[in-house]
């Protein structure tokens, strides 16, 4: 009996420390389900928004998103996401603001954070050929400047978050500014986070949803946790 519990466990921890590939970017909205496009159209001085909420996405960890594999230590994400060496945070970039419209001269479009489920709940701008991980919408009512290219930032959780339903609504308008490039699709500098808001335009909300499931491995562990129960009952049923 001794020698079938070691082998269990042996499973249990070498089907959790395996990995397969060292990744060198994060999986994306391919990997994780497919892409979730809200579109925000400007008409005259009239935003307006286009989107299906017809499928959730789901946070999960790099263990469900690529079983096996890791990221590079050097990765600016590693330390959030990897789920060896880092914290191994749930993570999903399905949702991506795509705009439709000509911007206006000395105007740019923003986004802020208007309301979160969870204060765990991070948000970062990716861009792997700058190995660029930068957390953004720190606090609630923060903005930055958008390209009005898609773009599909990451939201994150703790490994450790309960299941269940996690929101965040944003709100898109017009701003009296300009958009600085250099850091991807998103302006986070200080000019673009205090850039005033030009009231002649109207504005869009956009509310995310995503969900947490359990992870995998834990429903390896439990479903051992199943066998070993079995197997004591069995045995003190025999004696």
């Amino acid at each position: 009996m001794k020698s079938i519990y070691c082998l269990i466990l042996s499973l249990a921890l070498g089907a959790s420390s395996l990995r397969a590939t060292v990744l060198t970017s994060i999986p994306g909205p391919e990997d994780q389900g497919n892409m979730i496009m809200p579109l925000v159209r400007l008409s005259g001085n009239a935003l307006s928004l286009e989107f299906d909420t017809s499928r959730t996405p789901q946070l999960a960890s790099l263990e469900t998103w690529a079983p096996g594999d890791t990221f590079q230590p050097t990765a600016a994400w590693y330390a959030i996401l990897d789920p060896v060496g880092g914290a191994g945070s749930l993570f999903n970039n399905e949702y991506g603001f795509t705009f439709s419209g000509a911007i206006p001269q000395g105007k740019a479009l923003a986004i802020s954070l208007l309301s979160v489920s969870s204060i765990e709940m991070k948000f970062f701008n990716y861009v792997n050929s700058q190995n660029r991980f930068d957390e953004i919408f720190s606090d609630v009512g923060d903005q930055l400047l958008w390209s009005g290219n898609m773009w599909h930032n990451y939201v994150t959780l703790p490994s450790g978050a309960a299941e269940g339903t996690y929101t965040a609504s944003f709100e898109v308008y017009l701003v009296n500014g300009t958009f600085t490039s250099g850091t991807g699709n998103a302006d986070y500098t200080t000019l673009g986070q205090d850039a005033p808001r030009d009231p002649n335009y109207s504005s869009v909300t956009i509310n995310y949803t995503w969900t947490v499931v359990p992870e995998p491995s834990t429903w390896m562990l439990l479903g051992l946790a199943g066998v070993l129960f079995l197997m004591l009952r069995r045995k003190r049923g025999v004696a």
